[in-house]
């Protein structure tokens, strides 16, 4: 007797509909992508109950000529590859063949549809897998399908779908990175008849970032354009005074495909480098333009998973556009006149990356040397150190931003912040954070280069038990960062040379108290996150402080050193340096504009 069947093609479509089919964002992502390959310019997304009840997609493409719609039903068939070697050149957002049985083999669906040089259109009807209705129907030029009763045979499949606010979110999401990897095509959502998104299709990114994620999120977005062998990439990205908590502004599309991947997020955060906080993550939209035989979008079902040929030179891309983007422009933080009470805090601030005041800054460092940094914790303070140049900063050397030349200062606000002028607006410098930054660019140009040692007189320490040991452990990377060690019995270690950026008036006993916490934090665990993290904390704490009085001399010096450095506008941990106000916001706060 045989033991191994051959499944009923309805049995096999609803087993291929758990991969295709989770909810209904799916079979909404399916739907659009049909519509896209069609050719359409206008794109209309309609939903009753979160798409559990309803989903309609409204397109004007091309259509589906009436020999070929019942095909479309059928397991693997589609018009998008004929044969294995089209897997190696992909350029259509669909070609498994799998979307419409899959979705009509747990729903019930129609169709209508009509095509150029047709008098009339179709409609077609198939519930369960099997076909109702076969007619002709007056219809649009394009095509109009209705899927309804999303798993009503199988109520095993439906208990697993969230909430209606839930699936909705998933839906809402999905329309979005639509609308940004084609602002050429013209989308409206709705839900229960109420609209929730809507963009033009005139081609303009910021408009539809404007649509997706905000004004605000708009008016602080950079171009990309970056080209890197036979690659490309364009987009946007957002400047670092809005950032999140979690990767959920970032989107990635390879070929105006949607894609997820963390190599892609992870060469989007390498890009911003230390102008984000730790713990947040910044904001992007970016598309990637690559061969189709470079890559493969063959890899899972939801064709969202894909592989690159070269995956470095892909990151390289990516990093470097992001890089330069934001090298090319001011990331001045700015008083937006729509909110320039809520900053003044005449009533309380939304946004708190805005806000001028002194934070406590948090840094971690390594246990093993491997991957990539996670959370931090904080560390302990080290004494205050007096105003003076740790780094040698020439009058000669080329400004690498001149704006910061031609600035007038003025005064000193709360003995922290630096009151700076030019023809157009007002600028905020925050002292402490300027020259934090300076020390750090410089001690990070230079320790690229060889390690520096200074020579001191020899210092006893007593660390606490295991401490020294881990030092022991670490040495290797103690000794490229510049320190001169010896060990003894106990607990006790000589300091005979320390990195040429540390001040030798510094206190080692709470240098090495302040490395205690971070070397035995398992987080960071490069050794350039370590040194980077190392240079970040010596920097902030021989930098000086608020509430520390400064002469014009010092605050002109300091702000022009600041246009010698690579990145005057944020420091090491990622707060802003400088904010600006300008003259329309200045009249709006005097109710002299509208």
């Amino acid at each position: 007797m045989n033991k191994i069947y051959i499944l009923p093609p309805q049995t096999a479509n609803k087993i291929a509909a758990g991969e295709v089919v989770e909810r209904p964002a799916s079979i909404v992502k399916e739907l659009i992508e049909n519509s896209i390959d069609g050719k359409s310019t206008n794109i209309t997304i309609n939903l009753v109950d979160a798409g559990k009840e309803k989903i309609e997609v409204i397109d004007n493409g091309v259509g589906i000529h009436k020999d070929d719609v019942p095909v479309a039903f059928l397991r693997h068939a589609t018009s998008k590859i004929k044969d294995e070697k089209d897997l190696e050149k992909i350029s259509s957002l669909g070609f498994r063949g799998e979307a419409l049985p899959s979705i009509a083999a747990v729903s019930k669906v129609t169709l209508i549809t009509r095509t150029v040089g047709e008098d009339f259109g179709i409609k077609y009807v198939i519930e369960g897998g099997k076909e109702q209705l076969f007619d002709v129907a007056p219809a649009n030029l394009g095509t109009r399908i209705i899927v309804e009763d999303l798993f009503y045979n199988t109520p095993a499949r439906k208990k697993f779908l969230k909430t209606n606010a839930t699936e909705l979110s998933y839906i809402t999401d999905l329309v979005g990175r639509f609308i940004m990897s084609h602002p050429h095509i013209s989308f409206q959502l709705t839900h229960n008849n109420k609209l929730l998104l809507k963009s033009s299709g005139d081609g303009d990114l910021k408009h539809c970032l404007s649509e997706v994620m905000g004004w605000e999120t708009a008016e602080n977005s950079l171009e990309v354009n970056f080209s890197y062998e036979n690659m490309k990439v364009t987009g946007l990205i957002i400047k670092p005074v809005l950032t999140k908590s979690s990767r959920s502004g970032q989107m990635f599309f390879i070929n105006n495909r949607i894609v997820k991947s963390l190599m892609l997020a992870k060469a989007l955060e390498t890009g911003y480098n230390t102008l984000i906080p730790i713990g947040r993550y910044p904001q992007g939209i970016l598309n990637i333009e690559i061969q189709p035989e470079d890559l493969d979008v063959n890899v899972h079902p939801s064709k969202q998973e894909i592989k690159f040929k070269d995956e470095k030179a892909v990151f390289y891309l990516v990093k470097q556009g992001v890089e330069n983007a934001l090298t090319n422009k001011p990331l001045i933080s700015e008083f937006k006149h729509t909110n320039v009470s809520k900053q003044f805090n005449i009533t309380p601030p939304k946004r708190e990356t805005l806000i001028l005041e002194k934070t406590e800054v948090k840094y971690t460092i390594p246990n093993s040397l491997k991957d990539e940094p996670k959370d931090t914790k904080e560390f302990k303070v080290l004494e205050k150190q007096p105003l003076q140049q740790v780094f040698d900063l020439p009058e000669e050397e080329q400004y690498l931003h001149p704006f910061f030349n031609t600035l007038k200062i003025l005064g000193q606000y709360a003995n922290s912040y630096i009151i700076a002028v030019d023809s157009e607006q007002i600028y905020l410098i925050d002292q402490h954070a300027a020259q934090e930054k300076i020390y750090y660019e410089k001690a990070l140009t230079q320790m690229h280069s060889k390690p520096i040692i200074q020579q001191i007189m020899p210092v006893t320490l007593e660390l606490k038990r295991g401490y020294r040991e881990k030092i022991q452990e670490n040495l290797e990377l103690f000794n490229s960062l510049g320190f001169d060690l010896d060990f003894f019995d106990g607990n006790n270690i000589i300091v005979r040379g320390l990195p040429f950026f540390i001040n030798k008036t510094v206190s080692l006993q709470i240098l090495f108290d302040a490395l205690e916490e971070l070397i035995f934090n398992d987080d960071i665990t490069t050794i350039k996150k370590y040194k980077e993290a190392v240079l970040a904390l010596i920097s902030c704490k021989g930098a000086i402080k608020a509430n520390h009085k400064l002469s014009i001399i010092e605050m002109e010096q300091l702000v022009k050193d600041l246009g010698k450095i690579s990145n005057p506008y944020s420091c090491p941990h990622g707060r802003p340096i400088i904010v600006s106000l300008d003259k329309y916001s200045i009249e709006k706060l005097f109710k002299r504009v509208t």
